[in-house]
């Protein structure tokens, strides 16, 4: 069904087009302090990869009727900071993870045994802890099975957004030189240094309790994308209510333990409604060179391809390529999918 656009205090929800069995989560207006530091640290990332995959859906849906289309396009998939979308990947995992129930069944346990304090220091001391509570495996495997199906959305919108640099051939002016085509480079690189923000209502969205019903389907096995319904301005997320049980676990390949190990002491943190006086400890959880550098690298490669571009139907080759298919591909850690579990 088609949902009209409504106001929010945040931002304007965009009209999508689901089953009628959707579940839907839109959250009240919340005040945020200018400092942030009231702000849930792993929604506020988590936005930031929301963030992204709104861009996602906004290019595999609406497609290129201008230069100024390719342009836009081009700009929110290739701005993003590698830092920050390894953060927002690590955050959104966690989130998925810490809906597990024998995870979290574990973690209050733990908890209500040794107390909060001691749990909270031991897992700022070793961030291996917390997987090898009962649950940490599957909790892991829960969240790789959500950024699976994102991988798969993103390698299908590579495709259309590939195809359309074919049949963009045709169209007089897809066929204009690009201009200066260094300049956008350069512009690029500079957006990759500071990064896009996330938008304010998916940071709501992720704090409001409603999600965390969205976050468990994402888990199960045969459960589309949440992204599929997330445009880069909605604050409305919306995802299948029926779906298949939750897949079968998998034993963590080798040289791959320390992201597994982050996402399930995130998850921890996320049970345990970690407070901002934690926010450092979850930051540097939150941190992945691996992927980061490999997510770098894909921008490089994004701003060569836009450099050496001369007409307008080549940018969305470099778009498809590199903004959506080396992220969404093996290529990077961020989808680790058949070299992260040992088969």
């Amino acid at each position: 069904m088609t949902i009209k656009s409504v106001i929010a205090a945040a931002a304007v929800i965009a009209g999508l087009t689901l089953p009628a069995t959707a579940q839907m989560v839109t959250p009240a207006p919340q005040k945020v302090s200018a400092s942030g530091e009231q702000s849930d640290p792993l929604a506020k990332a988590a936005a930031l990869y929301a963030t992204y995959q709104g861009e996602v859906t906004d290019v595999k849906t609406n497609g290129f009727s201008s230069a100024g289309d390719i342009e836009d396009s081009l700009n929110n998939l290739g701005g993003h900071n590698p830092e920050q979308l390894t953060q927002g990947w690590m955050a959104y995992s966690a989130l998925v993870a810490a809906q597990n129930p024998e995870f979290r069944a574990a973690v209050l346990d733990i908890e209500g045994y040794y107390g909060r304090d001691s749990l909270m220091t031991g897992m700022q001391n070793d961030v291996r802890y917390a997987r090898t509570l009962s649950g940490g495996n599957e909790a892991v495997n829960q969240a790789l099975t959500a950024v699976n199906a994102d991988s798969r959305r993103l390698i299908g919108a590579a495709a259309f957004v590939k195809e359309q640099a074919y049949s963009l051939q045709g169209a007089g002016w897809a066929k204009g030189r690009v201009g200066n085509s260094q300049a956008k480079a350069t512009s690029l690189f500079a957006s990759t240094q500071s990064g896009i923000p996330a938008r304010g209502a998916l940071v709501q969205a992720m704090q409001a309790p409603e999600f965390n019903n969205v976050l468990e389907q994402a888990g199960r096995s045969g459960a589309p994308s949440v992204w599929e319904s997330v445009s880069g301005a909605a604050s409305t997320i919306r995802v299948p209510a029926a779906v298949a049980n939750l897949g079968q676990s998998h034993k963590v390949a080798r040289g791959k333990e320390p992201i597994a190990d982050r996402i399930t002491t995130l998850a921890a943190y996320r049970i345990l409604n970690a407070d901002p006086s934690v926010a450092g400890s979850m930051r540097q959880a939150m941190s992945e060179r691996e992927t980061q550098g490999c997510l770098n690298m894909a921008n490089l490669n994004l701003q060569q391809c836009v450099a050496a571009a001369h007409k307008h139907y080549e940018v969305p080759f470099c778009i498809g390529e590199h903004g959506l298919a080396d992220i969404g591909t093996i290529k990077c850690a961020l989808w680790p999918k058949q070299d992260f579990y040992a088969l």
